[in-house]
């Protein structure tokens, strides 16, 4: 058993599997001309691993009680630094003035706030590694036409090559969640262009908002948008006007955000 209570306000759940600790390692490829950035160290599983392969590693930990156990754990790797703060607030510039690799087993409360974290600092991203729960991890590598398919699978495919590397058991934390784990693997591609960031992102969220209702419907609630401009723009576009938004691939919701009227 973990000799660390795991506290409840930071969603903790340690990974202790060493075996999937290792696989989760591999995945990122660390060595000795890699920075990389950890998004709470916790205590330790990955941190220790990635240090030893002679890459420069900043571990990120928010929790004070942990921040002592990680600097023991690490603090003979000369290559690793442990720093007390909030990942969300780290300013990439300040540690390397290149591009980065990033890891972390990201909990279900703040995964949307990462996830805009990382699309924020994409330009500095060479590879990122992370963990997240299963449900929530198949919506992020959702294709159109099914239910998964949401506006936080379009955001991060804008910009980023995800796939599912492998699915974990509870087990293999401690505490034990309720669900299964997912490990994902980005890797930056930048394969879209839009003119209007956002606008497009307006656009997106509008046509999500309700998913029972017609995409035209969606549509036509935003601002400055009527059920004309939607009903033409479909038209030109050779959608459907009884299409959902589940069914819109990036590309066609680029076309759409580039021909609907400005959003008020």
């Amino acid at each position: 058993m973990a000799p660390f209570r795991a506290k409840k306000r930071f969603s903790q759940n340690f990974l202790v599997d060493q075996g999937i600790a290792e696989r989760i390692v591999d995945f990122l490829h660390p060595d000795v001309s890699d920075t990389v950035f950890e998004i709470g160290g916790g205590q330790g599983a990955l941190t220790e691993r990635i240090a030893r392969s002679g890459a420069r590693v900043y571990s990120f930990e928010i929790d004070r009680d942990l921040i002592s156990i990680l600097r023991e754990k690490v603090g003979r790797y000369e290559n690793s630094t442990v720093v007390g703060c909030d990942f969300l607030k780290v300013s990439p510039g300040e540690y390397t003035e290149g591009k980065f690799k990033l890891i972390g087993n990201i909990p279900y409360d703040i995964t949307s706030p990462v996830l805009d974290w990382i699309v924020q600092n994409r330009s500095s991203i060479s590879l990122a590694v992370i963990t997240a729960q299963l449900e929530l991890a198949e919506r992020i590598c959702a294709s159109p036409g099914g239910k998964e398919w949401a506006p936080i699978s379009i955001f991060s495919q804008f910009f980023f090559d995800i796939k599912m590397a492998m699915h974990i058991a509870p087990k293999s934390f401690y505490p034990p969640p309720q669900v299964r784990s997912a490990v994902m693997i980005f890797s930056p591609a930048e394969k879209y262009n839009i003119g209007d960031w956002r606008k497009f992102e307006g656009v997106v969220r509008g046509a999500f908002r309700q998913r029972r209702k017609l995409l035209r419907n969606n549509l036509s609630d935003l601002p400055g948008i009527s059920k004309d401009d939607v009903d033409n723009v479909l038209e030109g576009l050779g959608l459907a006007e009884n299409i959902r938004a589940e069914q819109i691939s990036i590309e066609e919701f680029i076309k759409l955000a580039e021909a609907l009227p400005n959003i008020t």
